[in-house]
């Protein structure tokens, strides 16, 4: 016996319809109201409502008459870019960068702070309370304004639930932030890995807008994967999915931050760059003075500094420098070749603060990939390099998270 179907509820589908209507809004503007129920589905009575409430709240606007079609001029409809804001902040060992980006996604504030933010997790929230003040304040951007914020970690966060599980970058572990943090500011918040934002980013408002399936990988510190599957970015079941560093590239090989060994991060990041040139030169020392252990700040603070100096080696003609990145690049070639066969994506986007390698290594990275891979599944492949300007565009990868929120589901019934 078939249980009673129970009525959706009217309120969820109003939200639903509405925001389905600004996100075609947003995607299609200058529209008419005529258009945007034919792209919907809906009826031009339903359009007429929800749009109305919509330009009432200040996120649409009417924009001029449409041309003529032989009846009475239609109005078109568009998008009012500072009808809200959202905020983004870029979390990182020793700084925080801030952004406010409008509807559009255009960054129309930033601020950074030099702050030590590494082994700081149980300070996390009042940290992060007192940036986003700021930020509202240096902005002057009013309160009412902001739609909410979105916050960018490195690690394996539990996006669903805002908890920070495990990043080792930052050393906070087991944190729940999101929630808190929506009741101390007053608006909602949301927090992702940063990879995933910047993929979120790209999904929305970049090349990846017209791309339903495609990686994008971070080299730098760490090495990061955000993955877009059938046009949505993908977090798996509880929001790990994309440790694409902790895929195990040498069983037994070197210790990793997060405790195992032989993780693909060991070996490609700049740290795994800086030990391959250490393991192939016989007097285990770098041609200068810089410290080497990880576990020391200041040493993470060097560690751009060191991969500048070994690539500008290995360009130079040292073969151990160009050895060290080449070994990089082939291990990490393996393990793209083995998620492409697994996912076929169309395309994967190298990029982060770690793309500057990219003469030394991505060469070597691009033929074991493509030796590797199976059948045709490599035949309309497109590989993009795409170099970030700066840490600010972590922080507006952070501020799509609230506008794919804010554009997508129905989070304002």
């Amino acid at each position: 016996m078939q249980g009673k179907a129970v009525p959706a509820d009217r309120r969820l589908i109003r939200a639903i319809n509405q925001n389905n209507l600004l996100n075609l809004i947003r995607l299609n503007a200058p529209i008419s109201r005529p258009q945007l129920a034919e792209l919907s589905g809906l009826s031009l009575a339903t359009v007429i409502g929800l749009t109305g409430d919509l330009i009432g709240r200040h996120f649409v606007v009417e924009s001029g008459p449409a041309e003529s079609t032989g009846g009475r001029k239609a109005t078109l409809l568009d998008l009012h870019p500072e009808g809200g804001f959202a905020l983004g902040l870029m979390v990182r060992s020793f700084e925080c960068i801030g952004v406010v980006v409008n509807l559009r996604g255009d960054v129309v504030f930033s601020l950074h702070w030099d702050t030590v933010l590494r082994h700081q997790g149980a300070q996390a929230l009042e940290h992060i309370v007192r940036m986003t003040n700021d930020l509202l304040v240096q902005s002057g951007v009013e309160k009412d304004l902001v739609i909410g914020l979105g916050c960018a970690l490195s690690g394996y966060i539990d996006a669903q639930n805002g908890i920070c599980i495990d990043s080792w970058n930052l050393d906070w572990h087991s944190i729940e932030l999101a929630e808190p943090l929506s009741r101390r500011l007053g608006f909602p918040v949301v927090i992702d890995n940063d990879v995933s934002c910047i993929t979120t980013y790209e999904r929305l408002f970049g090349w990846g807008s017209s791309d339903e399936n495609f990686f994008t990988v971070v080299l730098g510190r760490g090495v990061g994967l955000g993955l877009v599957l059938n046009g949505e970015v993908y977090h798996g079941s509880t929001g790990g999915a994309g440790e694409f560093g902790h895929m195990v590239a040498i069983p037994g090989g070197r210790r990793c931050e997060c405790g195992k060994r032989g993780c693909l991060e060991e070996y490609i990041s700049f740290r795994g760059i800086i030990a391959n040139y250490l393991e192939h030169n016989y007097k285990k020392t770098l041609p200068f003075n810089t410290p080497l252990d990880s576990s020391s700040d200041r040493a993470v603070r060097s560690e751009e500094r060191v991969i500048h100096e070994l690539l500008e080696l290995a360009l130079g003609g040292d073969e151990l420098a160009a050895q060290a990145f080449e070994h990089s690049g082939e291990l990490m070639g393996i393990a793209l070749a083995n998620l492409v066969n697994v996912l076929n994506p169309a395309s994967i986007v190298l990029t982060g603060e770690g793309v500057f390698v990219a003469p030394a290594m991505f060469q070597s990275m691009e033929a074991v990939l493509r030796q590797n891979l199976f059948s045709q599944l490599g035949k309309n492949l497109r590989l993009l390099v795409e170099p970030l300007v700066g840490y600010e565009s972590w922080a507006r990868g952070a501020a799509a998270l609230v506008l794919h929120r804010f554009f997508i589901l129905p989070a304002h019934p």
